[in-house]
């Protein structure tokens, strides 16, 4: 399965695995929260913010998780741009995507997602 990239320059160390999104001047960072929209996931650490990060922008991509989340699950953000379980909280918070696979029960886990960033609205 092929997958689209983008290379934008990032606004602080990134490193591989992590949700970012848009900032200003199209420069990237961590999402911070589900209610950021994300861009898609970072395939690279980079530490040097003259230097571009790659981005995966949709397929099945791999992403590093904080918290348990359950197979098949939609999943957001922390402020660190980690997986974490989606819950809607505001009128329009965003997903990543989902889950593949076994769930995640470990903190640290890296894990295969369908990326596809979309607006969630709560219940």
């Amino acid at each position: 399965m092929s997958f689209q990239t983008i290379s934008l320059r990032p606004t602080s160390t990134i490193p591989a695995n992590r949700i970012v999104g848009l900032n200003s001047a199209n420069t990237v960072g961590y999402c911070t929260a589900s209610t950021q929209m994300p861009l898609g996931i970072s395939l690279d650490t980079v530490l040097d913010t003259t230097a571009s990060l790659p981005i995966q922008l949709n397929g099945i991509g791999r992403l590093y998780f904080n918290d348990s989340v359950t197979a098949g699950a939609l999943i957001g953000c922390n402020s660190n741009g980690c997986g974490i379980p989606y819950v809607a909280t505001t009128n329009t918070t965003y997903s990543i995507g989902i889950l593949l696979g076994a769930s995640v029960d470990k903190t640290g886990t890296i894990a295969e997602i369908l990326i596809n960033p979309c607006a969630r609205q709560a219940p």
